[in-house]
Formats: C-alpha cells, sequence, structure tokens
C-alpha cells in the first residue's frame, strides 16, 4: 500500500511540474506576443526549436526590460530582433600572434 501511495504521489508530483513547465511557457508565449511584431514573434519560435538556450536568453532580456520599467515605443521589429541575436551569438575572435626572437 505505502508503494502505490509513493507512485501516486511520484506520478501528481511530475503532472503538477508539467503544469508549472506548461504555463511558464505560456507566459513566455505571452510576453513575446506583446512586445514582437507578427514577423519577429515567427522568427523567435524558429530560434526556440533551433537553439533553446538562445530562446531562454532572449525571453529573460525581454522580462527584464518589462521588469525594470523601461517604456518602449511599438512592437521590435523582425530586423531589431534580428539586430538582437547577433549581438547575442557574435563570438569574439582571438588572435595569436607569434613573435620571433
Amino acid at each position: 500500500m505505502a508503494e502505490d501511495e509513493q507512485s501516486q504521489q511520484e506520478i501528481r508530483a511530475a503532472h503538477q511540474k508539467r503544469l508549472q513547465q506548461a504555463q511558464a511557457e505560456m507566459q513566455k508565449k505571452e510576453l513575446l506576443r506583446r512586445m514582437l511584431s507578427d514577423s519577429a514573434y515567427e522568427r523567435m519560435m524558429n530560434v526556440r526549436m533551433s537553439s533553446p538556450e538562445l530562446y531562454e536568453k532572449v525571453v529573460s532580456s525581454l522580462a527584464y526590460v518589462i521588469q525594470s520599467g523601461k517604456k518602449m515605443s511599438g512592437k521590435i521589429s523582425d530586423e531589431q530582433l534580428y539586430a538582437l541575436l547577433a549581438k547575442m551569438t557574435e563570438r569574439r575572435e582571438t588572435s595569436i600572434e607569434f613573435k620571433s626572437k
């Protein structure tokens, strides 16, 4: 009996976790819908599929803008989002110099 109760509790906990994850994802999508133009939103959904880490970074950055109380003039366009994504994925190139003696 105790084993059945424990497995039921584990199932409930897993279900609760899935519900919380689904709610968090819905909140992220709602945030993006409010802040991005339609084409920019589509681009972010593509980014979400191809690079979940980058998607999370962008959503976190946009959430920070909202929480900081900064006013935005209109929605973020696809071009602006593309520039933001380019900055976030920019890799600094290291150079190695050889000095002869």
